[in-house]
C-alpha cells in the first residue's frame, strides 16, 4: 500500500483540500497504474463531489484490481444506483449482502434498485431482511413500506409506514444532543487514523518500537480503531509474540490507562 501517499492525501482531505488530496493520488496513479487503493480514493472523492459517472468508472477499476477493499462494492452499487443503472447494481450487490452490519445498508440499496427494476418481491425481501437485522433503519422501513405498497400488502405497508414515522421522529429528536458526541468521535477517529499513518512511515523506516508505539496510542484515543488493531497484530505476529497478537485490545487499554492522548 501506498504509505506516505495515504498520510498525505488523507491530511490534506481532512483539511478539505480535496483538490490536492486528489492530486497526490493521481501524481501516485501516473507512476503505479496497478495501485488499486489510488483508484478506490479518487472514486470515494468523486463520489463525494457527486461526480457519480466518474465515480462508478473509477470505482469499478479499483474493484478489478482488488475486490477486497473496503465496502468497494457497496460505494460501486450505490453509484450505479444514482445513474440509473439497476441492473448493474444488481448485479454487484447481489453478492454481498453479508450477515455484518454494512450488508443492512448495501440490503437497503438492492431494495431500490430491484424496486427500479419492479421486482417488488425481491425488494420488499430485502427491505425486509435489513429492517430484521437493523430494526432503526429509518430508511430501510419507508422502502418496506414502498415495496409492500405495490403488492397490495395494504396491512404490512400501513405498519411499515407507521415505524418509518415513529423512527423519523425520533431522529429528529436526537440529532441536535448526539452532535457535539458524534463531532468527539470523529476527531477521535481522525486522530487515530493519523497515529495509523504515523506508524506504517515509521514501520517503513525500520523503526517497529516507534510505529508499535503510534498504532497503541491511536487505539487508546479510538479503542477498536480498525487500522490500528490489525497493524498490531500483523506486527506482533512478525515478531512472534502470538499471545499479544491474539489480544490486541487489551494492549490498547493500557496505553488509554497510561495517557491514551498525542504526543
Amino acid at each position: 500500500m501506498p504509505q506516505s501517499t495515504s498520510l498525505l492525501a488523507t491530511i490534506l482531505a481532512e483539511a478539505g483540500d480535496q483538490t490536492a488530496a486528489t492530486a497526490a493520488w493521481q501524481t501516485h496513479l501516473d507512476q503505479h497504474p496497478e495501485s488499486a487503493e489510488g483508484w478506490y480514493r479518487l472514486g470515494l472523492y468523486a463520489t463525494k463531489e457527486g461526480r457519480d459517472a466518474d465515480a462508478a468508472d473509477l470505482l469499478a477499476r479499483a474493484r478489478q484490481l482488488d475486490p477486497s477493499l473496503p465496502d468497494i462494492q457497496g460505494h460501486l452499487g450505490r453509484c450505479l444506483l444514482k445513474l440509473d443503472r439497476a441492473d448493474e447494481a444488481v448485479k454487484v450487490l447481489e453478492p454481498v449482502v453479508g450477515a455484518d452490519s454494512g450488508g443492512s445498508i448495501r440490503l437497503f440499496h438492492l431494495g431500490h434498485a430491484y424496486l427500479a427494476l419492479g421486482r417488488n418481491e425481491d425488494a420488499a425481501a430485502a427491505f425486509r431482511t435489513s429492517v430484521d437485522r437493523t430494526p432503526d433503519y429509518t430508511g430501510a422501513w419507508y422502502g418496506l413500506a414502498t415495496a409492500t405498497g405495490r403488492l397490495g400488502r395494504a396491512a404490512e405497508a400501513d405498519a411499515a409506514r407507521a415505524e418509518f414515522r415513529r423512527l423519523k421522529s425520533h431522529d429528529a429528536e436526537v440529532a441536535a444532543t448526539n452532535l457535539t458526541r458524534d463531532e468527539a468521535i470523529r476527531m477521535r477517529q481522525l486522530l487515530a487514523s493519523w497515529y495509523a499513518s504515523a506508524g506504517r512511515i515509521a514501520a517503513l523506516s525500520g523503526d517497529e518500537p516507534e510505529a508499535e508505539g503510534m498504532w497503541l496510542r491511536g487505539g487508546a484515543i479510538a479503542p477498536g480503531h480498525a487500522d490500528c488493531r490489525r497493524l498490531l497484530v500483523e506486527l506482533h505476529r512478525r515478531q512472534g509474540r502470538d499471545a499479544d497478537a491474539r489480544n490486541p485490545a487489551a494492549e490498547m487499554s493500557t496505553a488509554a490507562d497510561g495517557d491514551g492522548g498525542p504526543r
